[in-house]
């Protein structure tokens, strides 16, 4: 009996040390939090949870944010997605990740002036034909990514 009670309270705490680390291995864009109204560079960054190689990442940006370029990650082709006006939207990412790696991608914009946070929603599409939608609210499994929208401090 005892044996079997320190079983399961080491494969408790095991459980929960693996937590976190299964919650780093989402889609993820840094920073965490921004100004208002800053012109932020942010990073997508898109680990590889699978034993199958990532092959695509769809990416929806929020629309309060006015994003103004794209960064090229070496061996990744970038298809902009642009609205009626021009203005870009979102954006695919097309090349291959092997398991057990990662990626970053670059995206400059500017934050709008008023809100509380930027909402970003990204679709991982594997080799496999198995697709990930990174669109879900905090808390679970699939979470899509916020920044947390400050105000701008007061000058002295």
């Amino acid at each position: 009996m005892r044996r079997a009670m320190a079983l399961a309270v080491a494969g408790g705490a095991l459980a929960l040390a693996a937590a976190p680390l299964a919650a780093q291995a989402h889609v993820t864009v840094w920073p965490r939090q921004s100004q208002l109204g800053a012109r932020e560079a942010y990073v997508i960054r898109m680990p590889n949870e699978k034993k199958a190689a990532t092959v695509r990442l769809d990416a929806e940006f929020p629309p309060e944010a006015r994003v103004t370029s794209l960064r090229q990650a070496p061996g990744w082709r970038i298809e902009p997605k642009r609205d009626a006006a021009g203005a870009i939207t979102g954006a695919s990412w097309a090349g291959e990740l092997p398991p057990d790696q990662y990626v970053e991608f670059g995206v400059q914009a500017v934050n709008p002036k008023a809100g509380a946070t930027l909402t970003w929603k990204f679709v991982q599409t594997y080799a496999d034909g198995t697709r990930v939608e990174w669109t879900g609210a905090p808390g679970t499994p699939t979470p899509a990514p916020q920044v947390r929208l400050l105000p701008v401090a007061p000058l002295p």
